[in-house]
């Protein structure tokens, strides 16, 4: 649960960061980011249910109740954004951020299936990794050993740093 409510301006600042840098991105045109609220949890959920059921069930096994719990406990709208197609204001995805002082974390990229293997979320992690380098910080993610997409993080630059059997911590400097 979002123990810390931010001033509206602060929550938003890392996604109008973004945004230029996506500006360039071939497959990110037509689409724009915009600030989650606390309302979009559900739909979020939603889609992160879509998006990672299949890796977490791999792995671990799905259980969408504590799924559902752990989501909702963890879930702060102002590390998210959501990436909406302008044309029909229909989330297509979302993009979680947590920044440190030595880092950006990159706590998910998730996208509707309809929008996989585009090109969108390669310009998504170009972009965070862009915004890093602007702030001199390394970019570090958490990925399932069964999930594909390990194969593009490699290729954008990643390497994994610690895995403990079902999951690989992966970095770029």
């Amino acid at each position: 649960m979002e123990t810390t409510l931010l001033p509206p301006d602060v929550a938003v600042r890392w996604i109008d960061a973004l945004s230029p840098l996506l500006a360039a991105e071939r497959a990110f045109s037509g689409c724009s980011l915009r600030a989650a609220a606390r309302a979009d949890e559900g739909r979020l959920f939603a889609l992160h249910r879509h998006a990672l059921r299949a890796y977490v069930d791999a792995t671990w096994g799905w259980n969408d109740a504590w799924q559902r719990a752990y989501f909702s406990d963890h879930y702060a709208a102002s590390r998210n954004a959501l990436v909406m197609r302008d044309a029909d204001d229909a989330m297509i995805g979302r993009v979680s951020l947590s920044r440190h002082w030595r880092k950006i974390f990159l706590r998910d990229i998730e996208l509707v299936a309809t929008e996989r293997n585009r090109g969108l979320g390669s310009a998504l992690i170009r972009a965070v990794l862009a915004l890093a380098r602007e702030s001199d910080k390394a970019v570090e993610l958490l990925v399932l050993d069964c999930n594909p997409a390990r194969h593009l993080y490699r290729q954008l630059g990643f390497e994994t740093v610690s895995d403990d059997g079902a999951r690989s911590r992966m970095r770029a400097a």
